[in-house]
């Protein structure tokens, strides 16, 4: 079957006012489905990523660019295509101080409940339950603030956001398509603000599944916390690295 192949560009912000973000949100979600089950040793193969459409939007903020990959084949009515990948971008928020880092989660909690409504929609398959909010609170507690001596330089840093590929397109080159759409993307906004010829791009992301994906690209390890067995429901406990890339602007 012959498929013919898009690419487009849309701020978070703008996605609100569109049906896109609804199958975007879809997608993720069943694409980190996928992804986790296979590694049920962890115990993160229920719930979503995004409970709610409006969750990614929140979390890629004003500032945030999504690239959606559209797959077309020569039968589809009305060639919008189906998505297969996608990734985005944001600046780069720096680890946060621990009293930082527990006011905001304790404040977004705060507010859900609230709103009665949307804490009934969200039901019990989130990813985010209460519970793990409790426990994740307690670790944080434990834990203290990460360590950001590396980040006091001038460097732009941009975050690297919702790699995610259907499966049957995996290996197939789209992650790495959007990557560089990504570094443009990137790019041109350190080139338009004036903010000198380096910047970096920022990933964070469980070390125990995806570490040694983006070691492969040429990503190096900063820093990473450990979290104990129990939270999420991993019986062995994981932890989150930080991983960041060079980059020139071109």
């Amino acid at each position: 079957m012959d498929y013919h192949f898009r690419i487009k560009r849309i701020r978070a912000n703008d996605l609100v006012e569109t049906p896109e973000l609804r199958s975007l949100w879809e997608f993720m979600n069943y694409a980190f489905a996928h992804s986790a089950q296979q590694y049920p040793e962890m115990g993160v193969s229920e719930g979503k990523r995004f409970e709610q459409p409006s969750d990614f939007t929140k979390e890629m903020g004003i500032d945030g660019v999504t690239f959606i990959h559209y797959a077309s084949s020569s039968g589809d009515p009305n060639g919008n295509g189906t998505i297969i990948a996608t990734a985005g971008c944001k600046p780069w928020s720096p680890a946060m101080k621990l009293d930082e880092r527990v006011k905001r989660m304790k404040e977004e909690r705060e507010a859900r409940e609230k709103e009665p409504a949307n804490a009934q929609e969200r039901g019990n398959d989130s990813f985010y339950t209460k519970e793990h909010e409790d426990q994740l609170l307690q670790q944080i507690e434990k834990l203290g603030p990460m360590t950001d001596d590396d980040e006091q330089d001038d460097i732009p840093r941009w975050e690297v956001m919702t790699v995610c590929v259907h499966p049957e397109w995996q290996k197939k080159g789209l992650a790495d398509r959007l990557l560089e759409k990504v570094a443009e993307e990137v790019s041109s906004q350190v080139k338009s603000l004036n903010q000198g010829p380096e910047f970096k791009l920022m990933v964070r992301t469980m070390k125990e599944i995806n570490e040694k994906y983006w070691l492969s690209k040429g990503f190096k390890p900063m820093r990473e916390m450990f979290f104990e067995p129990g939270l999420f429901g991993s019986p062995t406990g994981f932890h989150i690295v930080d991983l960041s890339r060079d980059h020139r602007t071109t």
